[in-house]
């Protein structure tokens, strides 16, 4: 299969499982630009996005071993050891999409597609509370991230701040921040525990997600929200329907349909 192919594969099966048991799924970003624009991948992204509101979310983390067995794997701080990411990727297993700055990571390299969680958020983004959430997860984020990536002394105290404070509670902490807003029921939703500095430009109205329609995507039908033009606008700006020359977020990926990401790491690490 190609890489391609094998992120299909990986969102029917998501899909399917959403299906199944009930649970809310849409395309998001490239993927319900794509949908909506050529009805399918458009040419510059390089992997397929879905969204899900919290809720749903959890629920779909609770079937994660029975649901998502090999090939597939569900990938969070929740199924993984080392994987501290404010974002959830399905992989794919014996594949390779690596990152050159995961090289030297422990978690599963595979090809994946992404799943962005979505919560609440306060209309008002200068309120007391949510100034204070975002120190809050900003320095939780900071360290995890530091004990990870970082190098020299400022890895060394991270990483012994992490083994006091326990790597899952300090992740808990920071996604607290975002979760307890859910509570609160507000009119707008955004991805604040994957790039909290992003959520005023990128945030949309709860209502546009009430009903969801499906669109063609490739040889799939994909779910979408009833509010898509509305979603684009915001991500893309009115012209959304212009195709234009752009570039994956991603930046560079080692990709391998063919070779588990181990052998590949392996390869590349030789090569140094």
């Amino acid at each position: 299969m190609t890489v391609k192919e094998i992120q299909l594969k990986i969102c029917a099966h998501v899909l399917d499982v959403c299906q199944r048991h009930g649970l809310r799924v849409w395309a998001d970003w490239g993927t319900l630009l794509g949908a909506v624009r050529e009805k399918g991948m458009i040419p510059w992204d390089d992997d397929i996005d879905l969204m899900m509101l919290r809720e749903d979310y959890e629920r779909l983390i609770l079937l994660a071993d029975t649901e998502f067995q090999s090939p597939f794997f569900l990938q969070c701080v929740h199924t993984e050891r080392g994987y501290y990411r404010g974002h959830t990727q399905v992989r794919y297993d014996g594949t390779a999409a690596i990152l050159p700055a995961d090289i030297c990571q422990p978690f599963h390299q595979g090809i994946f597609i992404d799943l962005f969680v979505y919560d609440h958020i306060p209309d008002d983004l200068n309120c007391a509370g949510w100034r204070r959430s975002l120190r809050m997860a900003r320095t939780a984020q900071k360290c995890l991230q530091t004990a990870q990536y970082g190098k020299g002394m400022k890895r060394m105290i991270a990483r012994m701040l992490c083994g006091t404070l326990g790597n899952k509670r300090l992740y808990r902490l920071f996604e607290r921040q975002f979760t307890k807003w859910n509570e609160k029921e507000t009119k707008r939703i955004a991805c604040p525990t994957f790039d909290w500095r992003q959520v005023e430009r990128e945030a949309k109205e709860r209502a546009w997600y009430d009903e969801t329609v499906m669109l063609p995507f490739e040889d799939l039908e994909i779910p979408a929200p009833i509010g898509y033009d509305k979603v684009l606008t915001t991500l893309y700006g009115a012209n959304y329907m212009t195709p234009r020359q752009d570039s994956s977020g991603h930046g560079e990926v080692i990709l391998d349909a063919e070779r588990d990401y181990r052998e590949v790491i392996q390869e590349l690490k030789s090569r140094k």
